[in-house]
């Protein structure tokens, strides 16, 4: 039994049922092992789950970097838009991002400020990467000041966190249709001229 399959299992169970809906009984089960065997590679519930974010974290930002990477030739505001979809729902939602979803919308209330921490490192290395290309977005030899730079990070951020629960709400023809008028509108944002 190796730590990758206990994590798979428990990451489909926690997405599925959360934190509290999820014992290491059933997490043991969905693996054909007896509980006190998954005691051998995670000390306890708390452990096991908080390794999940991490993963799931990593991954995120790996994916992330890959879009930078993949749109480094592409103009400023096409690369804000791939991360502005990616982040607002592209394709098909993944189980790690639906985790991690859940994750954010509901988390385990003793491990709050534990993931918040997590959460809010997880923003500064994604803003360490959309900061540059919102700001290569200024037309007419404009440059934003950091409090303009930070209204225009908080406002990308609240228009994919809406997005991301407007899709589990809507029809996909109108969730698709939201996503584009608030792109448009968020466009317009870090595109106008200053001053």
């Amino acid at each position: 039994m190796t730590a990758s399959k206990l994590k798979h299992a428990a990451l489909m169970l926690f997405t599925e049922s959360g934190y509290e809906g999820t014992s290491m009984s059933q997490i043991a089960k969905a693996v054909g092992i007896k509980t006190p065997s998954i005691y051998a590679h995670f000390e306890s519930k708390e452990q096991l789950f908080l390794a999940l974010v991490e993963d799931v974290i990593r991954e995120d930002c790996g994916q992330f970097l890959k879009i930078v990477n993949q749109t480094a030739d592409w103009p400023p505001l096409e690369r804000v838009r791939a991360a502005f979809h990616y982040y607002s729902g592209h394709g098909e939602p993944t189980l790690e991002k639906s985790f991690l979803k859940r994750t954010i919308m509901v988390p385990p209330r003793h491990l709050r400020d534990r993931l918040r921490q997590d959460f809010d490192g997880h923003e500064r290395f994604l803003t360490s990467h959309l900061a540059p290309l919102i700001q290569g977005c200024m037309t007419h030899g404009d440059e934003l000041d950091e409090e303009e730079e930070k209204r225009l990070l908080a406002l990308f951020y609240a228009l994919v966190d809406g997005l991301i629960v407007e899709r589990e709400l809507y029809e996909k023809e109108l969730f698709l249709e939201r996503q584009e008028q608030l792109w448009n509108w968020f466009c317009k944002a870090i595109t106008c001229k200053r001053g």
